[in-house]
């Protein structure tokens, strides 16, 4: 027979709620708040947990855009509006997506990007078309210019 035991206290269930949802995945501040919102803890109770998870170095933001942005680019081909784009839903603040996107997404490896995804195209296909995949995958119009002569 099991026992669980149950938590009285406000903010032990909000902080086990949080430390629940980190333990199934890596989740943004942001994330984490519109979660436990959703669950319906108070606003005030979800910044307390926020901010402990903050201090104990459960959530950083900062580290999670850099990771996040290198899966993007090695695994998923996007270019820099598609990745800034990924960026913000994941409820980052711009500053951030911003400084991230500075430090981690040059023009240089931007082309290299859309190499790598034209190299995966099927052969034939009209420079028109290529240029609109780009497009829908982020990619700048400068760099699909240059890529596309």
């Amino acid at each position: 027979m099991q026992f669980k035991v149950q938590k009285t206290d406000p903010f032990e269930k909000a902080y086990s709620y949080g430390v629940y949802l980190l333990g199934i995945k890596l989740r943004t501040t942001g994330e984490l708040r519109n979660r436990m919102r959703q669950k319906g803890f108070a606003p005030e109770l979800v910044e307390q947990v926020v901010q402990k998870l903050l201090d104990l170095k459960y959530l950083n933001d900062e580290s999670y855009a850099a990771v996040y942005l290198e899966n993007l680019k090695k695994y998923k081909h996007f270019g820099f509006y598609g990745i800034k784009k990924k960026l913000q839903e994941k409820h980052l603040p711009n500053e951030l997506v911003e400084e991230a996107l500075r430090q981690g997404l040059d023009e240089a490896t931007e082309i290299k990007l859309a190499k790598i995804f034209l190299a995966k195209q099927k052969s034939g296909i009209e420079r028109q078309r290529l240029a609109s995949r780009l497009a829908s995958r982020g990619f700048r119009a400068s760099v699909i210019a240059q890529v596309l002569r």
